[in-house]
């Protein structure tokens, strides 16, 4: 019988398969909470998976046993060669637990190996987005200690606009 303690996992290529449904499961689930859109993810093909697993993006999943219950990226540099970010940032993007598996502690111990890793990569100033209208969200990263920076990027196809979230990693309250 497998354990049943929860795990977070860095996301390797003998784990394609599972990144790959936890992904299309998410944009499927909440499509208004990512960039991506769930169509476009599902055409990629097995290389643009294994590339997407190999980085910059560096993935974490929360495992319970072997069932995949959520997961989160950490991006070490921008997100795109245009777009650059402090030599001592990374931004966490992804963010995502299942449904049921919401409310048990699965996205604070996401929240720590993804600080976790940016810390030992020396990004301590950690980074992140959340649609405005994702109150829940937004609370919990403010419970956690991320502080809304009051800089707002209008969202492409949305009525609405991201807010950027800064922290420290030495001022998180994740336990």
């Amino acid at each position: 019988m497998a354990q049943r303690t929860l795990r977070i996992r860095r996301v390797g290529l003998e784990d394609l398969a599972a990144h790959r449904r936890l992904r299309l499961e998410m944009l499927a689930a909440d499509p208004d909470a990512f960039w991506a859109r769930r169509e476009d993810v599902a055409r990629w093909s097995d290389e643009r998976w294994r590339e997407d697993i190999r980085g910059p993006r560096l993935h974490l999943q929360a495992r319970v046993g072997d069932e995949v219950q959520g997961g989160i990226a950490v991006l070490p540099e921008g997100y795109t060669a245009e777009h650059t970010i402090a030599p001592d940032e990374a931004i966490l993007v992804s963010l995502w637990v299942r449904p049921a598996a919401r409310g048990t502690g699965i996205s604070t111990a996401l929240l720590r190996g993804a600080r976790d890793l940016a810390v030992s990569l020396g990004r301590p100033r950690l980074q992140l987005e959340v649609d405005e209208r994702n109150t829940a969200a937004r609370r919990m990263y403010e419970r956690v200690g991320f502080r809304d920076t009051g800089r707002r990027e209008p969202r492409d196809g949305h009525d609405s606009r991201w807010v950027e979230y800064m922290a420290h990693a030495d001022h998180l309250a994740l336990g």
